[in-house]
């Protein structure tokens, strides 16, 4: 199984743990959120294995504020924001989300499809399941611990950027995915950053932290692109 999806942006830091000398493991939970939750828990795994052990004054959700989100994304007050925190990264992790504009015709356009799909896949026919995204998405993980020094952290990251370009195997009983994504060199921001557009992830060293930043707005990667450089540039400002 190939992965290339915006909600799989911890597919990066299991490679990163590979590169700390981890293993990974996979299991599974259901459609649309089953490989999300798929991908999480093989991160969560492979970095208990590393023996790193997340800060507990690191918090992503408080430097993805209404008022960072919003400044961002020239959003209204009247949007609303929610936040969440990842259950399974043992890394601090924050995913903030708020709906499009026109979220309830896309929730319609889903239920029309998804109606579809499913009267296909009854008759038997090989069809792919529809994917919808009535909300915009922005999150921030922060690799934790920091790393000793600022070269050691650049270590890393080359390692881990190189895994993530040629593929790395996770498995778990009888589930196996290769979690593979190009990437390509970012400027004016960090002191090093790659793109991996398939995963709409702006990865970056700044000083001894390893950062990620994932922006899915449903427009064009380039332009996701030009976001997430904004907001890493604002967030490591904050760090």
């Amino acid at each position: 199984m190939r992965l290339s999806r915006t909600a799989s942006f911890a597919a990066l830091l299991a490679a990163a743990a590979i590169a700390c000398g981890g293993e990974t493991r996979t299991e599974a939970a259901s459609p649309a959120q089953q490989e999300k939750d798929i991908i999480e828990t093989v991160t969560a795994e492979a970095y208990r294995q590393t023996g790193a052990k997340p800060s507990t004054d690191t918090t992503p959700c408080e430097i993805l504020s209404d008022e960072l989100i919003r400044g961002s994304f020239d959003l209204a007050a009247d949007v609303a924001l929610t936040r969440s925190p990842s259950k399974y990264s043992p890394h601090p992790l924050c995913t903030v989300r708020w709906a499009k504009p026109n979220a309830a015709e896309i929730e319609q356009r889903r239920a029309a499809e998804m109606s579809d799909y499913l009267q296909r896949k009854l008759k038997g026919e090989d069809v792919k399941m529809p994917s919808f995204a009535s909300e915009n998405e922005v999150s921030l993980t922060l690799y934790e611990p920091p790393f000793k020094s600022p070269d050691e952290a650049l270590q890393a990251f080359d390692v881990a950027m190189k895994r993530l370009s040629e593929g790395v195997t996770a498995k778990h009983e009888d589930v196996e995915m290769t979690f593979q994504a190009d990437i390509t060199p970012v400027d004016g921001v960090g002191r090093k950053a790659m793109w991996a557009p398939s995963l709409h992830q702006l990865s970056l060293v700044e000083g001894n932290r390893i950062i990620h930043v994932t922006v899915n707005l449903g427009e064009s990667r380039e332009a996701d692109l030009e976001k997430a450089r904004s907001l890493a540039n604002d967030i490591t400002s904050r760090l």
